[in-house]
């Protein structure tokens, strides 16, 4: 129920096909993405990952005292969580990021051995959060992203200061089914001018449109 909810919400948000079941290969997807964005010299500064819960176990990590309470809502610290009712079925959207991949796997395993729902990697959103130096073009550094990841490019959108890429890799489970073949990778450059960074996102298989870090 959990999986079908996700995908069926991220799939309208997204405007894209309906995902293909399965669940991510590698054990863990912020490993896989953080050793190919550091061959590209990417700075990585946040990891991400979603499912849905009941709110059943939503109160089980509660009274546990697994969810710290009264954090500053715009700090990064090494890991944090939020937990945001109001979708379907009366699920509650369980985000966990931070700065620190240990710190936020530990934090998962954590709530996983307490709620005995978000354990499975099927059941996730996965992503990574980080920057580059400006300078190049755009799709060039996407592509060579996906190419220092074992990937597939399969298609490009560009906007103006900004490339969307989608890719299928073959550690990271099903994906999307498209016309120009598998996807479950989702890659978002985006030209800081201001910073004057090239802002990096990647999602496993899809990215989320907000953020709360």
């Amino acid at each position: 129920m959990h999986l079908r909810v996700l995908l069926l919400f991220l799939a309208a948000l997204l405007c894209l096909p309906p995902l293909l079941h399965g669940a991510v290969g590698a054990a863990d997807p912020w490993l896989e993405m953080e050793k190919g964005l550091q061959l590209c010299g990417v700075e990585i500064n946040c990891y991400r990952s979603c499912c849905f819960i009941s709110r059943e176990e939503r109160e089980r990590l509660i009274s546990a005292g697994a969810v710290p309470l009264n954090i500053d809502p715009q700090a990064v610290p090494d890991c944090r969580c939020s937990m945001r009712d109001g979708w379907a079925n009366d699920e509650i959207l369980l985000e966990i990021y931070g700065a620190d991949r240990g710190a936020c796997s530990r934090l998962w395993r954590q709530f996983a051995a307490i709620a005995e729902g978000p354990a499975g990697a099927a059941d996730r959103v996965w992503c990574v959060e980080g920057s580059h130096e400006a300078g190049g073009e755009l799709t060039a550094l996407g592509e060579a992203l996906i190419r220092a990841l074992g990937g597939q490019l399969r298609r490009v959108d560009t906007h103006p200061r900004m490339v969307q890429l989608l890719a299928e890799l073959p550690w990271a489970g099903a994906g999307f089914a498209l016309d120009e073949g598998p996807v479950n990778l989702t890659l978002e450059l985006y030209e800081d001018a201001y910073l004057e960074r090239v802002r990096i996102r990647l999602g496993i298989p899809v990215l989320f449109s907000f953020s709360n870090g």
